[in-house]
């Protein structure tokens, strides 16, 4: 059996580390360890046509998708609790940084702009206004552009845009879905100015509950969650294009997780309202699933 490269450094010293059935495909997967950057990746790549708008209506291998309600009321959806926390975060990076003009913004993955739509009601981060871009492909990405007049590029924009344009890329649950890491997050080191902030959200195949769980770990859906990192993995490829890690203390993007999680038990949903008013509560969550150790990245000044 041929070995399989690694799709984030294209080493050959790869394993199997074991095989499911896909949630909504009869096919058999296999997940493969590197052993030299960490990555566990899926093969077969099963495709980007099964992002269609079943996919986005969460009839698709995650139920919890619900881009219809985001789209027409991000306030409505507990997401607001993770727009709020990444505003937070992106102030604190920025907090005593004097330059002059807005703050440039590329989410990257935008979805159905929950997030754009948030920074845009904000209006300004760290008191400095906001100029906003962002990056998808498909239905919601032409919505967010012919209908809610917001600046969406595609790839080949994203490539003519001039380095160091962006002060703040956020890349909330997307790394995972792409079969070439290093490629968007190099392209991303290129578009960020020194000093800038990475804000990258993924699971964490190395807490807790996914070392207890190994490939039964909820996260682990071979049709669409085909690149799996753990704080090393991420820290290394960030790395390799000139970023370095930053750890960042999340707080109510744990909440949302967690409430995300409990959208079909709503008895327990309810009661896990009241649990996570409890900042130990969080610190616990947190830790079990280890979303806190997950590093984002900052442009040092140096790469300029």
């Amino acid at each position: 059996m041929k070995v399989p490269a690694c799709r984030a450094c294209g080493s050959l010293r790869t394993r199997l580390r074991g095989t499911r059935v896909g949630r909504t495909r009869p096919t058999e997967f296999s997940f493969h360890d590197c052993t030299d950057c960490g990555l566990l990746f899926v093969e077969p790549f099963a495709g980007f046509e099964l992002y269609d708008d079943a996919y986005y209506r969460g009839q698709g291998p995650d139920p919890f998708v619900d881009y219809e309600t985001e789209y027409r009321d991000w306030r409505a959806t507990d997401r607001r609790l993770e727009l709020a926390d990444l505003h937070r975060l992106a102030a604190e990076h920025l907090r005593g940084d004097a330059r002059p003009g807005p703050v440039r913004w590329l989410d990257f993955g935008c979805g159905a702009g929950a997030l754009l739509k948030y920074l845009r009601d904000q209006g300004a981060v760290a008191n400095r206004p906001l100029e906003l871009a962002g990056h998808d492909v498909g239905s919601y990405a032409n919505l967010l552009r012919d209908r809610d007049g917001f600046r969406i590029l595609g790839l080949e924009q994203l490539a003519a845009e001039a380095p160091g344009t962006y002060d703040i890329v956020s890349m909330i649950e997307v790394i995972e879905h792409l079969p070439a890491p290093l490629l968007p997050i190099r392209a991303i080191a290129r578009l960020l100015r020194p000093g800038g902030l990475l804000l990258l959200t993924t699971g964490n195949l190395d807490c807790p509950v996914a070392r207890r769980q190994g490939l039964d770990f909820g996260y682990c859906v071979p049709e669409i969650h085909v690149s799996l990192f753990n704080p090393a993995a991420l820290g290394r490829l960030y790395r390799t294009v000139g970023l370095e890690p930053v750890n960042l203390r999340y707080r109510d993007t744990v909440r949302f997780k967690a409430l995300k999680n409990l959208r079909f038990r709503p008895g327990l949903r309810f009661a896990a309202r009241a649990l996570l008013t409890l900042p130990l509560v969080v610190r616990l969550i947190d830790h079990l699933y280890g979303v806190s150790a997950m590093p984002c990245a900052v442009k040092p000044a140096a790469t300029a």
